[in-house]
């Protein structure tokens, strides 16, 4: 599925923030650490599509699914968002990471990583490498489930590994909404085009 018909200051991109900002903040406090990512990425997902198919305050009715399954069949992302037309347009892909990766150790996979039968499994870099997202897509997001230390600290470690991995991004960049960030990026084989991240860390540390 692709953006053929998404300008590129995407016209969505107002009514998609304002529906993760909203879903995240009804939903909180039933996200729980000791819970599969899966369940808590599912509950986001439900609650984004109440908003975006009923809340006034959206212009374009948007819906939202979890697990947006690819043609190409190389990979998923956790949760999308599309129109209601024919074709149900793809207009925003999300990726949901823990911070750490596994509760008994200090690793992330937010940036880059390698996973099972060495496939490229970080969350950023798999946008770079066009895993996930579109070439079309000035925008897409990813939201973070922090588990353990402390917003700041990952926040430290993840923008030092941007800078490592890929200098010529720019870090994560902190906007006026709470534990929200943007960043820009360079597609990996596209590097004269970019694309805007934009970033959703939810602390989980309150059990």
């Amino acid at each position: 599925m692709h953006f053929d018909n998404i300008e590129t200051n995407h016209k969505y991109l107002s009514d998609i923030l304002f529906i993760i900002r909203e879903g995240i903040r009804q939903k909180k406090e039933k996200l729980h650490r000791n819970k599969r990512e899966g369940l808590n990425t599912q509950l986001l997902a439900e609650t984004f599509n109440i908003i975006g198919t009923t809340n006034k305050q959206v212009k374009t009715w948007i819906g939202v699914q979890k697990e947006h399954e690819r043609n190409n069949g190389l990979g998923r992302e956790d949760i999308y968002f599309h129109l209601n037309d024919d074709n149900h347009t793809r207009i925003f892909y999300m990726e949901a990471k823990r911070l750490p990766k596994y509760k008994t150790k200090n690793e992330e996979e937010y940036v880059f990583g390698t996973g099972v039968e060495g496939k490229k499994s970080g969350g950023i870099q798999r946008y770079k490498i066009l895993v996930h997202g579109n070439l079309n897509s000035n925008y897409n997001g990813m939201v973070a489930y922090v588990e353990t230390q402390t917003i700041d600290d990952w926040l430290l470690l993840v923008n030092n590994k941007l800078k490592d991995k890929y200098p010529t991004d720019t870090a994560l960049t902190p906007i006026n909404y709470d534990n929200e960030y943007t960043s820009l990026h360079k597609f990996e084989n596209y590097e004269d085009k970019t694309f805007t991240m934009h970033h959703f860390w939810i602390d989980l540390q309150k059990e």
